[in-house]
């Protein structure tokens, strides 16, 4: 008797188990869009752009994305976040970082978000400077949360 117990209350258990839902998070993981490259901690207005572009197909939700530069950029950087609905669609997800932008010394990280019927939806700017020259990573990240 106490051995059915036991398997019922095992049963029931793992029956609870499947049926409550994960998050979504498991099943849309954060997307990034980066580009590494050396960069110097003094760049100048005249020094060339760099672009990072990627097509993404995102579901209707709510989204963060934010800026993405590793190594870490010097503290006191401005960098604007987003988090809030994206429609579904097929996206050109571009990056662009300008060197010596808004002054020397400094660069400019923009991100879009652009479809081909409408242009930029989406956009976020991060001004930052570097500390040392050297290879970093840099672009954005995109996470779904829901």
């Amino acid at each position: 008797m106490h051995k059915r117990i036991g398997l019922l209350a095992a049963a029931v258990i793992t029956l609870l188990i499947q049926t409550v839902p994960g998050t979504a998070y498991a099943d849309y993981p954060t997307a990034y869009n980066l580009r590494t490259q050396w960069l110097t901690n003094d760049p100048t207005p005249g020094d060339d752009l760099s672009l990072a572009r990627r097509t993404v197909v995102l579901k209707d939700g709510v989204y963060g994305w934010w800026p993405y530069v590793d190594p870490p950029a010097v503290a006191g950087s401005t960098c604007e976040t987003y988090t809030g609905h994206i429609f579904e669609g097929t996206y050109t997800w571009e990056e662009q970082l300008w060197p010596g932008s808004p002054t020397r010394g400094s660069y400019r990280l923009d991100s879009y978000l652009s479809d081909s019927s409408a242009g930029t939806l989406y956009k976020i700017t991060c001004y930052f400077r570097l500390n040392a020259s050297g290879n970093y990573t840099w672009g954005s990240g995109l996470d779904p949360h829901f």
